[in-house]
């Protein structure tokens, strides 16, 4: 029912008001004559209101233009003063007069038993684990409407900027993994939005780009102009802003290219974590935050697959690499979980990219021992034990990495007939596991170092279905990207059949720009 503006109504009906607290918490009251009826939930100020002969209760809609005084909240100053517990609450209310007069003692713990008729539970000063530290009932303060709680301010913003904070958090940041994990890299940023603006734009470029290439729609010229302003608003407070959110920014920065092409200009972003991190204190500095780490994990992930495809050094030293892995979780995140990559081998990738960079100055020793690594490495997983599909992942990666050996550190026809063996093996693989599967978009660079061997259109047919088929899926362009590099290498291997065409002629090696596939 509604109450007008004089709150007299129930006089003439006969009925009997819910008490305040009642009608505070929302609860049902049965009102006499009308069953079981619930009180509209909006923001109202109560005020109890005492006279000599009557008492009655006065509500005043937020919406009047009477400005009712707020009850002020003070602490006890001891125990005996009120016959409870050290965390006594007084609370004062004022009259329609507006004198002070009637005070109502009310705890959250259990009053004494001289106090049981004139004390109330209140709700406890200390706020739950998972709540913010601005909700803490703070002696002294001003209470504010009743029913009025705090919001982020991000709970303010239009109805569509909220919307695309929602379809980043739910669609775009679970596309990548291998599987859900509780230090999700993607979603780390959300309550950082608060702390700096800019990640709000380049949220919003990442979520209307994505939701574009997944509706198969014209992107708007919105995303240029707001990626451009969260640019260049990051790099003026890129100094005062706390390492987290300079790390969000750089990741979600990252994204909105990644979003659109798998050649970019990465190593700029990768330079600028590294001099973050190091400036604030070194790579320690994730030891107690489990969403940085795994933003730093992935971050390393991706210069480490950077490297490799440009035959570069990587941006992070080893040390980065031996820290990473020691913070490895499997119930908080893992390489695995992130890019469908077994742990255990990630040590000997970024040592194959190391000595990618310099190949032609390493001994046939040096190379055999690399290989022998991969060959004897036990990539067993928690969930590989059960998993025949991530046992066939983690084969494709290893088989990868000793093809990639092959082409970039071996010539001539042997090298020649063992790279084919190992890609049909690998093409093979890939076509095994469930094309539905989240671990099988994760084999694409295995995929395309293979695939870029073939000659067969059946093997070729595979490599153009999955790239076409995770394109549309996720929505994330890279599988675009590498089909036209593949149908590039395709074309040459055509006009030459005879000649050792490989991938690597024309990925030139290159310390500023590479292919991000993965």
């Amino acid at each position: 029912m509604r109450l007008d503006n004089g709150f007299n109504c129930h006089k003439h009906l006969g009925l009997r008001l819910p008490s305040p607290l009642q009608a505070a918490n929302g609860a049902p009251n049965k009102l006499s004559g009308l069953g079981e009826v619930r009180l509209p939930y909006v923001p109202i100020f109560v005020s109890a209101l005492r006279s000599k002969k009557t008492s009655k209760l006065q509500w005043q809609d937020q919406r009047r233009k009477t400005r009712p005084q707020r009850p002020r909240q003070t602490k006890a100053t001891s125990p005996e003063d009120y016959g409870g517990s050290t965390d006594t609450i007084r609370f004062s209310f004022v009259q329609e007069d507006g004198r002070r007069e009637t005070k109502r003692k009310r705890t959250h713990k259990t009053p004494s038993p001289h106090t049981q008729e004139d004390s109330a539970e209140m709700p406890s000063s200390t706020p739950d684990a998972g709540s913010s530290p601005e909700r803490r009932y703070k002696p002294g303060l001003e209470l504010g409407p009743v029913l009025y709680s705090h919001q982020p301010d991000y709970f303010q913003l239009p109805f569509s900027t909220l919307e695309q904070i929602a379809f980043f958090t739910w669609t775009f940041s679970p596309v990548t993994l291998t599987y859900d994990i509780k230090a999700n890299p993607w979603q780390a940023c959300i309550p950082q939005i608060e702390q700096a603006p800019f990640l709000l734009d380049a949220v919003r470029a990442l979520a209307i780009r994505h939701r574009s290439h997944l509706e198969d729609t014209r992107e708007s010229l919105s995303v240029l102009e707001l990626k451009d302003k969260a640019l260049s608003s990051f790099a003026q407070s890129i100094g005062m802003v706390p390492l987290e959110v300079g790390i969000s920014a750089s990741l979600i920065l990252i994204g909105i290219d990644y979003t659109e092409s798998a050649f970019g200009n990465w190593i700029v972003h990768l330079q600028g974590v590294h001099r973050m991190i190091e400036a604030a204190g070194g790579i320690q500095l994730g030891n107690g935050d489990m969403h940085l780490r795994a933003q730093i994990a992935q971050l390393v992930w991706y210069d480490t697959i950077i490297a490799l495809l440009s035959r570069r050094q990587p941006v992070f030293p080893r040390e980065y690499i031996e820290c990473v892995l020691s913070w490895k979780s499997e119930s908080q995140w893992s390489f695995l979980a992130l890019n469908g990559f077994p742990d255990a081998a990630f040590p000997h990738m970024y040592e194959i990219a190391e000595a990618a960079a310099h190949a032609s100055s390493l001994s046939e020793g040096h190379v055999a021992g690399l290989e022998m690594k991969l060959w004897l490495a036990r990539f067993e997983t928690e969930q590989g034990t059960t998993d025949k599909d991530i046992a066939a992942l983690t084969d494709c990666w290893r088989l990868g990495l000793l093809l990639y050996c092959t082409r970039v550190f071996h010539r001539g026809e042997a090298a020649r007939r063992k790279a084919r063996v190992l890609a049909e093996e690998i093409m093979w693989l890939v076509h095994d596991i469930p094309a539905d599967s989240n671990k099988q978009k994760q084999a694409l660079l295995p995929l395309f170092l293979a695939a870029s061997e073939m000659e067969s259109f059946r093997f070729r047919r595979i490599a153009v279905d999955f790239c076409e088929r995770w394109k549309k899926r996720s929505g994330i362009w890279l599988n675009q990207t590498a089909m036209e590099l593949l149908e590039t290498v395709w074309a040459a291997v055509d006009e030459n059949p005879n000649g050792d065409i490989w991938w690597g002629d024309f990925v030139n090696p290159s310390p500023d720009c590479g292919y991000l596939f993965g």
